[in-house]
C-alpha cells in the first residue's frame, strides 16, 4: 500500500502561503495593468485625453442595490476619464411627479408641473436618469449616431438601476422599446432603445418585448416643432404589432432621451387603446 501524504503545516503556515499567493496575483495584475496602459491607453470619449485602466476602467456590473449616481461612475469607467465621469447631472427632486420635469427652484417637494395640470397626456409617469448634457449626452450620441455598440451594455445596466429605483418589484408586466420606423432602422442598423434593455434580468412575471409596438409611418423630424405640432406629426404613427398583447398589462416604455414627451404620449395612446392598464416611461436623459 502506498503511503498517504499529509501536510504537517500548521494553520499559520497555510495562511502565510495563501497570503503569499494573493500577493503574487496582485503583482501580476498590477504588471498587466501597467502593460495595458503602456500599449493600449484608454481615450476619454468626452475630453479626448488618455487615461489609465487603473483609474477604474473595469466593467464590473452594477449591484442590485446600487443607486444611479455612483452607478454612473461604475458603468462609464471604461469610456470616460475620472474627471469627465463627474460631468453629468442626475435628475433629482423636486420634480414633476408625473412627467419628471426638474423644477428650477431646488426647494420644496415633488408636485405636478403646470403643463401636466393643464394637459396630462396619456402616459402615467415618466422618469429619466440625468439631464441631457455633459458626458451622458456624449455617451448617448456615441451609441445612437456613431454606432458605438460597446456603450449599450453599460448604459443599459445604468438604466436597469433606474428601473429598480423607481419601480418596485412586480409593478411592471412588460418592458418595451419605443420603436423606429423600418426606414430609420435600416439606416441605423439597430434600435438603440432595444439595445439598452435586451440584457435586462427581470423578476418573474416581467418580460422584455422587442416588438410590442410598430411605427406605421415615417414622420417628419421633430426638431423645431412645438408641442402641438409634434403631436400632430405623430398622430396615428404607432400601433400594436399584435393587437391584444398589452391588454390588462402595466407597460414600461424605454427610450434614450425625453424631450417634449410627444413620442411617448403617442405610444401610450396606442397601447391604452389596445387595452393596456397603464403606461410609464423611463429614459436615460431628458432635455431641459
Amino acid at each position: 500500500m502506498l503511503p498517504v501524504w499529509r501536510s504537517h503545516r500548521g494553520p499559520n503556515e497555510v495562511a502565510a502561503s495563501d497570503s503569499g499567493r494573493c500577493g503574487v496575483r496582485r503583482e501580476i495584475r498590477r504588471w498587466l495593468t501597467g502593460l495595458a496602459d503602456a500599449l493600449f491607453p484608454l481615450i476619454c470619449r468626452d475630453c479626448g485625453r488618455f487615461f489609465a485602466h487603473a483609474d477604474g476602467a473595469g466593467h464590473s456590473p452594477l449591484t442590485q442595490g446600487e443607486t444611479i449616481v455612483p452607478g454612473f461612475q461604475t458603468a462609464m469607467a471604461g469610456h470616460f476619464c475620472p474627471a469627465c465621469r463627474q460631468r453629468w447631472t442626475p435628475v433629482t427632486s423636486p420634480l414633476c411627479s408625473r412627467c419628471g420635469q426638474v423644477f428650477k427652484s431646488r426647494a420644496g417637494d415633488d408636485h405636478l408641473c403646470g403643463r401636466c395640470l393643464e394637459e396630462p397626456g396619456a402616459f402615467n409617469r415618466a422618469r429619466a436618469l440625468g439631464v441631457y448634457e455633459g458626458s451622458l449626452r456624449t455617451a448617448i450620441q456615441a451609441l445612437k449616431f456613431k454606432g458605438v455598440a460597446t456603450l449599450a451594455d453599460p448604459l443599459g445596466r445604468l438604466l436597469l438601476a433606474g428601473f429598480r429605483q423607481y419601480w418596485p418589484t412586480g409593478d411592471i408586466d412588460i418592458v418595451a422599446p419605443v420603436p423606429l420606423h423600418r426606414r430609420r432602422f435600416r439606416q441605423r442598423g439597430f434600435n438603440q432603445a432595444y439595445l439598452l434593455i435586451r440584457g435586462w434580468d427581470l423578476p418573474a412575471g416581467s418580460v422584455v418585448l422587442r416588438d410590442l409596438l410598430v411605427r406605421r409611418r415615417a414622420t417628419a423630424p421633430q426638431t423645431g416643432l412645438d408641442r402641438r405640432q409634434r403631436r400632430m406629426n405623430l398622430k396615428a404613427a404607432f400601433a400594436p404589432r399584435r393587437p391584444g398583447q398589452a391588454t390588462g398589462k402595466r407597460v414600461l416604455l424605454v427610450d434614450d432621451v425625453l424631450t417634449t414627451g410627444a413620442t411617448a404620449d403617442a405610444c401610450a395612446r396606442a397601447l391604452l387603446q389596445d387595452g393596456a392598464a397603464r403606461v410609464d416611461l423611463l429614459t436615460l436623459a431628458r432635455a431641459m
